[in-house]
């Protein structure tokens, strides 16, 4: 191996933040492994409040400046602060909201790690100023990031990044891992006796969670027993449980907010299938959890989504926003026990092939690369 490197991260969140998500779940599973392997790992995020301005998760380093708001400003000036007191040999950017922009700043290599990018899904979510900015920087992207190398967390997301200009031959994918021992020792967990749809994730506008609550009205009709379980916490959840609450769902929806990891488990394993109608996502986590659990996915067929849920074989793909398209499907794998037994078996072998050594394995080997090609241009 050669010399350990001081990798430094830069993302919105660590783990620990309330609104973490699976952006911080990937940096965490992926650089504590390259930490563990003898390298140095620095994160810098926003700060939160009750968190202390330091700390350490696992092997990590946590340096934790201003907030949610100015996180890309604030995170940018504490790591290049940083690199004047400390040797950095490698800036590692999450480009999922607004960039960092760290080329711009600094002749120190910098790799940006793409989850996914919003287009405009953003206009969805948030107002149209702060949407306009979060697209326009976006569209920059290529223009700031010009000629270095990138990570995708997957093919669609890769095939994304291309289509707006980054190099094909630059981007190299390191998608997401899972710990599949860990959901191999909940199998003796049974399904629900009740016929249970869950979601697991943030509740946020752009995610499209009310057209599932819509398409339940009928699921009920055709199956009274039914439950529908959405765990997560976010903006969204009084709009959500409103509409709930006009369309006369009553105890048929449920909001269980935020639960931890077994529970978050538990729920997945009891779920007869787990709904994910988001229009983009990076590669959705909660899919490949679900697979690993033994469950079908019923999901927006949607970039970074195709890359988990094989249609017909674990789950469904279903058009983005299309409510008969959402009341067939739930109706179809809720009343159809062989069917889930065969995408159950399915769906089982295919998370076998997610590993987080493995992949953690890969991104090592490409901040050394990154890293030496940026001491070479040194000399």
């Amino acid at each position: 191996m050669p010399s350990p490197l001081h990798i430094v991260l830069l993302d919105y969140r660590d783990v620990t933040h309330p609104e973490a998500g699976g952006a911080e779940t990937y940096l965490q599973e992926i650089f504590g492994r390259v930490a563990n392997h003898g390298h140095h790992v620095t994160l810098v995020c926003a700060g939160y409040r009750g968190a202390a301005p330091e700390g350490r998760i696992s092997r990590i380093r946590i340096l934790r400046q201003g907030n949610k708001l100015n996180a890309n400003v604030m995170g940018a000036r504490a790591a290049l602060a940083l690199a004047r007191r400390e040797r950095v040999d490698l800036f590692v950017e999450n480009l999922c909201k607004i960039p960092f922009l760290m080329p711009i700043f600094t002749k120190i290599p910098v790799l940006p790690v793409v989850l996914h990018l919003f287009g405009h899904t953003v206009f969805q979510e948030t107002n149209p100023a702060v949407a306009s900015y979060v697209w326009l920087s976006e569209k920059l992207i290529p223009l700031f990031y010009r000629d270095i190398p990138f990570v995708a967390l997957s093919d669609s997301t890769a095939e994304d990044l291309a289509r707006r200009g980054v190099r094909a031959s630059s981007i190299t994918i390191v998608p997401p891992g899972l710990d599949l021992k860990h959901y191999e020792a909940i199998d003796a967990i049974p399904k629900s006796d009740r016929p249970l749809l869950v979601y697991v994730g943030r509740l946020k506008r752009y995610k499209g969670i009310d057209t599932v609550i819509r398409a339940f009205v009928s699921v009920l009709r055709a199956i009274p027993e039914a439950l529908l379980v959405l765990v997560g916490k976010g903006g969204d959840r009084p709009r959500l449980e409103a509409l709930a609450r006009r369309l006369g769902l009553g105890d048929a929806v449920r909001f269980e907010g935020f639960v931890p990891e077994e529970t978050k488990i538990r729920w997945l394993r009891q779920a007869h299938a787990v709904v994910y109608p988001s229009p983009r996502e990076g590669w959705g986590i909660a899919a490949a959890e679900a697979a690993a659990c033994g469950t079908p996915v019923l999901a927006s067929d949607a970039e970074g989504l195709r890359d988990v849920v094989r249609h017909g074989v674990t789950g469904f793909l279903i058009p983005h926003r299309d409510t008969g398209a959402w009341e067939a499907r739930m109706i179809e794998i809720l009343g159809d026990a062989p069917l889930r037994e065969r995408m159950a078996a399915a769906a089982r072998e295919w998370a076998r092939r997610f590993d987080w050594d493995v992949e953690a394995e890969k991104m090592r080997r490409i901040v050394e690369e990154v890293a030496a090609g940026g001491r070479e241009g040194a000399r």
